[in-house]
C-alpha cells in the first residue's frame, strides 16, 4: 500500500486547527474600550483601563452581564489623536464587532468619531465635556461627566460668590475643542449675571512658553482667571505665573487632577477647581472605591480611574435591562437606567447625558479639598 506523504507546511496547519477546535470557545465581547494605551497620554489610558478592569471583576462576581461573565476587548486610540481614535473604533466596530463601547474620552476624538459610530452600529459611553457631543445628531452617544456648560455654571456662581472677581474675571483657553467649548460657556455664564470678561486669552496645546499671554491678563488688571486648558499645559501656566510673580486666582476644569498637582507643585495652591472626582472626597461611596483600587493596583485612583469605573457598571446595567446585545434595545435601556456612582446619581435624558453635578475643589496642602457638591 503506498504511504500519503502530508507536506509539513499542511502538517503544522492540521495541528493549529486541531488545537483550535480542542480549546473552549471565547466568549464574544460586549464592551469594547477605546483609550490611550501609547503616546504622551499613556498614563491616563492605565488609569482608566484599571477602573474598567476594577468595575468588570465587580459585575462578573456579582454574576455577569446576560447571564455571562462579561468581556472587554481594549485598543489603542492614541489619546487626543482623531486618527488614532478613528482606527480604534473601527476596530471595535468591524474586528470585535461590539455592541457597546466606552470611550473615545476627548472632546476632539469623540467628534471625530461620531461620523464613523453614529449609524447605529454601536453606542459609545464618554467622559468627554465638550456640549457638542450629545447635540449634533448623535443618537448613540451617552455622556456619564456632566458637560462644560455645567461645570462653567457651577464654577463662576461659586467664583463670584465666594471670590467677589466680579468684572476683574479673564480667561485663558486651549485653542482646541475642549477649550474652545469651556471658554464659550464661561462667557455665557459671566453674561448671564451681567459680567463681560476683562481680556480673554489663548493658548495652542502644548505650548511651553505662556509669558506673552500673562503679560496681557496682567495689564487688563485680571484677578481672577479661569483657566479652561489641559493638566499639563494648566500646570506650567500656575508655574510661570508663579514665577513672574503674578498675583492670580486661578480657577478651571483640571485643577485637581493628580498630572496637574504632581507638575505645578507649590503653584497649585489655592486654585479651584470644578472637578468630577477627588480621591480625598469624603462621600462613603468614594472612600470605598479608594480602598478596593488601592488594595488592588497599589496606588490611588484619579478622575479617569472613577469615571470610567462608573462608565462601565452603567454600561453592564443597560445591558442587563435590554436583555440583549441588540444596539437599538441597549441605546433605549439607558433610558431607564439609573445608577447611584462615584461620580453622581447617574439618570439619562432623551439626549445622552446622564450626569448633572460637579464639585467644587480647593487646593489645600497640595491636596484638592471638596468645598461643595453642586447639582442641576
Amino acid at each position: 500500500m503506498k504511504k500519503t506523504t502530508v507536506p509539513s507546511s499542511r502538517r503544522t496547519w492540521i495541528a493549529a486547527a486541531s488545537l483550535a477546535l480542542s480549546l473552549p470557545a471565547m466568549a464574544d465581547a460586549l464592551i469594547g474600550v477605546s483609550l490611550p494605551q501609547t503616546g504622551p497620554k499613556a498614563l491616563v489610558g492605565r488609569n482608566f483601563k484599571q477602573g474598567v478592569e476594577l468595575a468588570v471583576a465587580e459585575i462578573n462576581a456579582a454574576g455577569g452581564v446576560l447571564g455571562k461573565p462579561l468581556e472587554v476587548v481594549f485598543e489603542d486610540d492614541q489619546g487626543d489623536n482623531p486618527n488614532g481614535a478613528i482606527n480604534a473604533v473601527n476596530k471595535l466596530m468591524q474586528v470585535s464587532k461590539v455592541p457597546v463601547m466606552i470611550g473615545p474620552h476627548y472632546s476632539v476624538t469623540q467628534m471625530a468619531t461620531q461620523k464613523t459610530y453614529c449609524n447605529g452600529k454601536v453606542v459609545s459611553l464618554t467622559g468627554g465635556t465638550s456640549v457638542a457631543i450629545t447635540h449634533s445628531g448623535c443618537n448613540y452617544v451617552i455622556r456619564t461627566r456632566s458637560d462644560d456648560d455645567v461645570q462653567a455654571k457651577a464654577l463662576i456662581a461659586y467664583a463670584q460668590k465666594e471670590l467677589k472677581a466680579g468684572e476683574k474675571t479673564a480667561i485663558f483657553y486651549a485653542n482646541d475643542d475642549f477649550g474652545k467649548s469651556g471658554q464659550a460657556r464661561v462667557v455665557a455664564q459671566m453674561a448671564s449675571l451681567g459680567l463681560k470678561p476683562v481680556a480673554v486669552e489663548s493658548h495652542n496645546p502644548s505650548d511651553k512658553d505662556y509669558s506673552a499671554q500673562l503679560a496681557k491678563l496682567q495689564k487688563a488688571g485680571a484677578e481672577l482667571v479661569i483657566l479652561w486648558a489641559h493638566d499639563t499645559d494648566a500646570a506650567l501656566i500656575l508655574r510661570q505665573a508663579k514665577q513672574f510673580g503674578l498675583p492670580f486666582k486661578f480657577a478651571g476644569a483640571v485643577l485637581s487632577e493628580e498630572a496637574f498637582l504632581k507638575l505645578a507643585g507649590s503653584a497649585a495652591e489655592g486654585s479651584m477647581s470644578a472637578s468630577y472626582f477627588v480621591p480625598t472626597d469624603p462621600n462613603p461611596a468614594v472612600q470605598a472605591f479608594v480602598k478596593k483600587y488601592e488594595a488592588k493596583y497599589r496606588m490611588a485612583p484619579d478622575v479617569w480611574s472613577a469615571t470610567y469605573y462608573d462608565a462601565t457598571i452603567l454600561a453592564a446595567r443597560a445591558i442587563n435591562e435590554a436583555r440583549s446585545p441588540d444596539v437599538e434595545k441597549i441605546r433605549e435601556a439607558f433610558s431607564g437606567v439609573s445608577y447611584s456612582g462615584l461620580l453622581a446619581d447617574y439618570k439619562c435624558d432623551k439626549a445622552g447625558d446622564c450626569n448633572r453635578q460637579v464639585n467644587i475643589v480647593e487646593i489645600k496642602g497640595g491636596q484638592p479639598v471638596v468645598r461643595s457638591a453642586v447639582k442641576f
